[in-house]
């Protein structure tokens, strides 16, 4: 072999190593920014759902209160106890039903019956506002 051959061997290598480099080069940066985007993605979808698991935080501290009512009325007087059915309805009708998860709901249908059955009797209209409330829940996120 001449010189010349392993002059045009190592250019044809050179070049071959080059689009080598730049190829792995490519793909490595592309593989970075794909994995950036969905780090980007994560981090929006959870900055996006912080109120809703805020307001659930909120229902789910304001429903253990009502409950605590309900499990021991021996401790509260009647007018208390009558607010606190109240109030439980009301969660358990709308606000609660827009953020609970599926086994909070049924936990609660659960304490409802064995406290006041009577709580989980629905007029047309409060079955309609209950069937909403899980309808919003659905559009706040599939994570009921």
């Amino acid at each position: 072999m001449n010189f010349e051959n392993i002059s045009k061997s190592l250019q044809v290598i050179s070049v071959v190593v080059g689009v080598v480099v730049s190829v792995l080069s490519f793909n490595g940066a592309r593989e970075k920014d794909i994995q950036a985007r969905m780090v980007e993605a994560e981090t929006r979808r959870i900055e996006a759902l912080a109120p809703f698991y805020q307001l659930r935080q909120e229902r789910y501290v304001e429903i253990s209160k009502v409950t605590a009512i309900l499990s021991d009325q021996s401790l509260y007087d009647d007018s208390e106890i009558v607010k606190a059915k109240k109030r439980f309805r009301a969660l358990y009708i709308s606000e609660l039903s827009m953020v609970e998860s599926g086994k909070v709901e049924s936990s609660m249908a659960a304490l409802a019956a064995f406290i006041s059955p009577d709580l989980l009797s629905f007029s047309d209209s409060q079955r309609a506002t209950y069937n909403l409330s899980h309808a919003l829940a659905d559009s706040f996120t599939y994570d009921k």
